[in-house]
């Protein structure tokens, strides 16, 4: 497993499109909170509240990169030969959830860089950043990647991975658009299911923690990482079961 999780980061740091990834999310963090580019709806806040605005951004990344990060290994015979060497399928899947968070820790410091010099170039400080809810916003990131890869393992075919990476930023999406509603709302154990449907999911938690909403939409940084949390010990069970079962044709 672990030679497998090797190959995968040497292809992954060799990745043109992640490579990209990563300078695009140091520049546009570093140029939104430096002031140098900032949307208009944005002037009004701080320094530290439009850098993690743009966190957001990884939660888009990863669903278009996932499923051209797991798909193609199907493709090009790559699992197949594995196993052929002597590796279980569940070896390689978990050397793929490893290599996934990886990515997601890689491009989250590259982000946290760029907020930094932003900070720096515009004079100002980030201090009342919450770091606790970067640090929700990356587990969440994680678990988001995760679920994603782990549906595009099963998959296996690239098309049908391209559509499960925008149909779960779109399903993130709309929970989230629907849950304003829902949320503003619902009273009693309608509103506890509402909160729950809402933060599970990261653009949820994403907005939550974000100044554009109210404050009783987040149950708190500690509620938010027990649903990632979840989230990941789902993503493991549909990557893993009846795993070792299935034709690698």
């Amino acid at each position: 497993m672990i030679n497998i999780y090797k190959a995968n980061m040497h292809k992954l740091i060799k990745n043109v499109f992640f490579i990209l990834g990563n300078i695009i999310a140091f520049a546009v963090t570093a140029a939104t909170t430096s002031g140098n580019f900032t949307l208009p709806f944005l002037a009004k806040y701080t320094v530290a509240d439009r850098m993690f605005f743009v966190s957001a951004a990884m939660v888009v990344f990863f669903s278009v990169f996932s499923p051209f990060m797991v798909c193609p290994e199907y493709g090009d015979g790559v699992i197949r030969n594995r196993i052929i060497a002597g590796y279980k399928q569940v070896h390689d899947y978990v050397a793929l959830i490893l290599t996934m968070v990886s990515a997601v820790l890689i491009m989250s410091l590259f982000y946290i860089l760029g907020g930094v010099a932003g900070a720096l170039i515009s004079g100002n400080s980030i201090s009342d950043l919450s770091w606790i809810a970067v640090i929700t916003m990356i587990f969440a990131t994680i678990g988001y990647s995760i679920l994603v890869a782990s549906l595009c393992y099963r998959a296996k075919n690239i098309i049908a991975g391209a559509f499960i990476g925008m149909g779960m930023l779109n399903l993130a999406f709309n929970f989230v658009m629907f849950g304003n509603a829902l949320v503003a709302f619902s009273k009693g154990v309608v509103h506890a299911i509402a909160l729950f449907i809402y933060n599970v999911n990261s653009l949820g938690q994403w907005f939550s923690n974000t100044p554009f909403i109210d404050d009783n939409v987040n149950p708190g940084n500690a509620v938010q990482m027990i649903l990632t949390a979840g989230v990941i010990l789902l993503s493991i069970v549909i990557g893993t079961v009846k795993l070792e079962r299935r034709d690698l044709k």
